[in-house]
């Protein structure tokens, strides 16, 4: 009996961490954070600056970014990734230029955006390293 009870543990303990990896939930956002600072510090800062300020009419501001913006995973994801070009408006003030895009890995890709997502008075939704693909992928379909 006490044989089962310890497999039947171990089998639960091994369910268990399968499904907190699975769903992501080993995932520490406040780390993701602090590598995606770095990243931000490394490749971000010189344009949008290292408050997130940006340059009015040259780089566009990061800080205090509008809601539905932070809520669009996908777009955030593609603009890191592929970048961004051609004229947005931005808190009423006009940009036109050209944001390159990353090599960075998935992991990276998440932790940029989750460093942005959440400074500077910014309140986005985390994203996760398995959600970098799927985006790029969904993009790809939608100009196929």
């Amino acid at each position: 009996m006490k044989a089962k009870k310890i497999l039947s543990l171990t089998g639960f303990i091994f369910l268990s961490g399968l499904c907190s990896v699975v769903l992501g939930q080993d995932f520490n956002l406040k780390q993701s954070i602090e590598r995606g600072k770095s990243i931000y510090s490394a490749n971000c800062a010189s344009c949008h600056m290292i408050n997130g300020e940006g340059i009015t009419r040259v780089y566009p501001p990061l800080a205090n970014m509008d809601s539905v913006v932070l809520a669009d995973k996908d777009r955030l994801i593609r603009i890191v990734v592929q970048g961004l070009s051609g004229p947005i408006e931005v808190k009423g003030v006009k940009y036109n230029g050209k944001s390159p895009g990353f090599k960075f890995t998935d992991q990276q890709v998440a932790d940029i955006i989750n460093y942005v997502c959440n400074s500077w008075g910014n309140e986005g939704e985390t994203v996760l390293p398995g959600e970098v693909q799927p985006a790029l992928q969904a993009d790809k379909s939608e100009t196929e």
